[in-house]
Parts: C-alpha cells; structure tokens; sequence
C-alpha cells in the first residue's frame, strides 16, 4: 500500500507544528513564571481576565480586516506571529529575585489539632519568628513562632492567648478542653518565611510599603504589559490561522481541519516536555527560563519560513454590508450554541490558568518543587500525545455522528469529570494521568467543535470574521469569566475546593444544555424561518437553519 502525502497541505502542518511548538515551552508557565516574580493569585486572576476582553475585541476586528482585504492575510497573519513571539520573549529581561526566600512547609492532617500558646523569652531559645500564610489565600499573614521542624502540633504567639486567637490566625475554634486549641483549614497548608526575609506585614496586619511597592516596579508592570501583548497576538494569530486553514481545505475539506491542527498538539507537546526538562536542568530550586525563550526564537523563525510557503485561495470582500452576518447571528441555535461555547472557555480560562498554581503548592507541600516544570512539561506532553492527538484526528468523525450539539454536552460533562479528578490528586504525578486522558475529550473535541461550527455557519466571504466572533466569545468572555471569577474563587476555596465547585458547574451546564439542545430539536419544524432578499440565499439561511444541531453535519473525507 503506497502512502499518499497531499504536499499541498505540508505547509499548513508545518505552521501548526512550529506556531504551537514556540508557545510549548512558555504559555503553560506564564503563571508560575509572574509567581516566581512574586505576583499573587488574586492579582493573576484581575491580570488575566482583562486580556480575554481584549483579545475578544481584537478577533473580530482583525478578522474583518483580513476578509475586507483577503490578499493581505499572509501578510497580517506573519506580523502577528513576530508580534507574539517578540513580547513573550522580552519577558527574558525581566529582573528577577537571584534567590528564592526560605520557605518553611508545616503540613497537617485534617484532624490535626493545634494550640495555642503566647511567647516568652524563654521560648526565644528553641523558637523562630515567621511572618506566615494559608496557601489557600494569600489575603491574610499573622505572625508566629514556630520551631523548627516540619510538622507543627504548637503555634506560639506574641500577647495574651484569648478565646479569639484562633480566629485572628483564621482557624476554627476547637470546643472543650482547658487549652486554645484550633482547627486548621482543610485542604490547606501553612506557610512561613522567616521575619527578617519576608517582612510583608506591619504590626497592626496591614501590608507594608515594600512589599505593596512590588505592584509599582518595572518588574511587574513589565510583566504585564509583554504577557498582555504576546497573549493577544497569540489569540488572535490562532483565530485567523484557523480561518487561513479551512480557506486552504476548501469548502468540502472541513472535516479534515483535526488532521491538520493535531500537529501542532505534537509541537505543542514536544517543546513543552523538552522545555520544562531543561529548565530543571539548567536549575536549582528557583527556575532559569533561559532555554524555553532560545525555543521560541528557534520555532518561530521556522514558523515564518511556513508561512511564506502558504499558497492560499483567491477570495473575494463581501460586498453586503454584514447583511448575511447579522441573519447568520439571529438564529436561535446559533445563539444558545455560543452561549454555550463561551462556559466551555470559562472552564478552559481557570485550568489553564491555575491548574499549574495549584500544581506548584502542591510540589511545596510533597517535596516536588526540584523537578516541578519536569511534571509540568509532562503533563503538557501527555495532554498532547495521548489526549489532544487522538481526539483532533477523529473530530470529524465524532462530529459527523453525534453532531455538533450533542457534542458539546459531551464535552461539558467531560470538564465537570477532569475537575473532580484534578482535585483529588494527591502528588504532583498523578496529574500525569489525569490530563492525559481528560485532556482529548474536553480541550481538543471542544474547540475542533467550535472552530468547525463557526466554519460551518460562516457565510461566504466572512470566514475569518465569524471564527473571530465564536473563538471571541469562547476564549475572550469565556477566559475573561474564568479568570476574573477562578482568582477570587481560588483565594478563598483554596485549590481543591475551587476544581470541585467547577465541576459541579461543569456538570449542571451538561445538563442544561442537554435540555435546551433536546427542546431546540424537537421544534425544528416550528422555527420561523428569517426573510431574505434573494433566492439564493433564502436557500442557504433555510439550509443553515435546519441543520444546525442536526445529528448528520460534518461530512468526512
């Protein structure tokens, strides 16, 4: 059997390939990398979840520009890339701490009792004093004075020991007993940094000028601005590549827009596995990001080299005022399917964004953190070998059956299960596995969902501006959602509560939209149709109409 390679399409494997092999080594750790700066979750989650909005206007915009001047796409798109790579790489320059601070881990059992005691000079002999914090939220800090072991029964405090200590260090009183004894918070660990290395309270518990004065610095103000760039282009650059993709297919290739995005979950993998991997081997406990940005510079040129190669198809500007747009935006199911997508990005928005935050305290508390961007880059390449690989080549096929409706419910489901899993981890590792299997059936069929029905709707000459309105909502409302909400829901549930509320959300939205999906079919014959100007287009609205949801949409080739 002789194996038949379609040369014209290597062009766009080659981009997908690289595009995603430049964003491997250093998208899954801009997180990690501005808490190694020393940014809190609680101001990530205020960061991210203003790029979302931008990066939501910007598709569409951008993408209208490419159909109102479609001979300039190649040209937009490659300056988009440069753009990208150039800002997350200025993120090397940054000035970052030489040392990390002496972190001290007390773990505790979730029946552990602790008490209370007030310190004395004698105690000064045996004990140390540290400024300390619940991992779970980094709003409150007390200090205390603890000895020097890694397991704490006893927490001495300077005063008077009163019935109203244990809520001043944000615990829950133990009932009974003659001693002040407390209940730590569950699913959270304490932890200290020694006074004199991190003097971030006063004495009346308020944040001192130095370390406010963080949020001011070039640093961070650095960070933010080359994150906010790179992620925008980055977003944008997708949206239009995946419109450049399905103009290379052509109309009756569709189905196949999977086999050729599933390359760059292979870049994406590759990059991410041998990026974290060096990155522990050029390192000690503190993290030199110095090998994943020579990555990026090295894919990125390749990717541009890609681009040149692009032989794309002539198209023509619309010519109607939006006019087959706005009737395309006013079907119903067309509405409740965005709607949809836009609580698919909201669960994508807080597992990309804080799955590898939780990931990292749970590396302090297990000991993990020398070899915490291995896991990292580990689990990247397992949710893209294993998951993302399989799921995008089949896409058409389980679209072609199952529709682009049921679908999508069976991808909501899937979230809801991926969290409950993610919570119950106990070791870095173990998210191996998870996200390995969880990975293909929510991110990857999802948005091969979402791209393909925004194809699929898309009127003739609007393609690039409707997958920036669907792509828009989903990874712009959506990320903006996840982040903005999964920040403040993360600082106060801790990890494991904030993956366990989700994906109890994450199930209902399966539910309703289960619902809504069934009540939408079975009206089908009811729905009134839009008017139309002309024959030939009443004929494509009515088609749309009809076969939105429908079981049979996706034809494989």
């Amino acid at each position: 059997m002789k194996l038949e390679v379609d040369k014209s399409l290597l062009p766009i494997k080659i981009h997908f390939f690289f595009f995603f092999a430049a964003l491997g080594p250093i998208l899954p750790q801009i997180n990690v990398f501005g808490r190694q700066l020393g940014v809190s979750a609680a101001v990530m989650g205020m960061v991210t979840a203003v790029l979302p909005l931008l990066w939501a206007a910007a598709k569409p915009m951008v993408g209208y520009v490419v159909d109102y001047w479609p001979n300039h796409r190649k040209l937009v798109f490659m300056l988009l890339i440069i753009i990208m790579s150039g800002s997350y790489c200025c993120l090397w320059f940054l000035h970052v701490p030489d040392e990390p601070e002496k972190i001290v881990e007390s773990i505790y059992n979730l029946n552990d009792t602790i008490y209370i005691k007030p310190h004395s000079t004698i105690d000064s002999l045996t004990l140390d004093k540290y400024n300390c914090h619940w991992n779970c939220s980094t709003d409150y800090k007390f200090n205390l004075y603890l000895s020097n072991s890694t397991h704490v029964s006893t927490m001495y405090i300077d005063g008077a020991v009163t019935n109203t200590s244990c809520s001043l260090l944000h615990m829950q009183m133990e009932t009974g007993g003659s001693e002040i004894a407390c209940l730590p918070i569950q699913d959270c660990n304490l932890l200290c940094y020694e006074a004199t290395l991190d003097a971030r309270e006063n004495n009346d518990g308020g944040v001192d000028e130095s370390y406010s004065s963080f949020y001011t610095t070039v640093t961070f103000w650095g960070f933010v601005l080359m994150m906010s760039v790179g992620t925008v282009a980055f977003n944008v650059a997708n949206c239009i590549g995946d419109a450049v993709c399905f103009d290379v297919l052509g109309p009756n290739g569709g189905s196949k827009y999977g086999a050729q995005r599933a390359w760059g979950t292979v870049g994406y993998g590759i990059t991410a596995l041998l990026g974290g991997w060096l990155i522990d081997l050029f390192s000690g406990t503190y993290k030199n990001f110095t090998p994943a940005f020579i990555i990026v510079i090295v894919a990125t040129f390749v990717d541009l080299a890609s681009c040149r190669s692009l032989t794309l198809p002539s198209l023509s500007s619309p010519t109607d005022s939006g006019k087959a747009l706005k009737k395309i935006l006013k079907i119903p199911k067309v509405v409740v399917f965005i709607m949809f997508a836009v609580v698919a990005g909201f669960f994508d928005s807080f597992i990309i964004y804080y799955m590898f935050w939780f990931l990292e305290e749970l590396a302090e508390v297990t000991g993990s953190k020398s070899n915490i961007k291995l896991i990292e880059g580990t689990i990247v390449a397992g949710q893209s070998f294993i998951g993302e690989v399989l799921f995008f080549f089949f896409s058409g096929k389980i679209l072609n059956r199952w529709g682009y409706g049921t679908t999508l419910t069976f991808c909501l489901f899937c979230y809801g299960v991926r969290m409950i899993a993610i919570s119950l981890i106990q070791h870095p590792w173990h998210l191996v596995f998870v996200e390995s299997i969880m990975q293909g059936p929510t991110y990857a069929l999802c948005y091969s969902t979402i791209v393909g029905y925004a194809a699929h709707v898309a009127p003739e000459g609007y393609s690039a501006t409707v997958q920036g309105i669907v792509a828009g909502m989903d990874d712009g409302v959506g990320f903006a959602l996840g982040s903005l909400v999964g920040g403040q829901l993360y600082s106060r549930a801790g990890g494991r509560g904030s993956f366990r509320i989700l994906a109890g959300i994450a199930l209902f939205a399966a539910a309703v939209h289960a619902l809504l999906f069934a009540w939408l079919t079975r009206n089908d014959s009811e729905q009134k149709r839009p008017e139309v100007t002309s024959q030939e287009e009443g004929e494509k609205m009515l088609a749309l109409n009809n076969s939105i949801y429908r079981d049979t949409v996706v034809p494989v080739v």
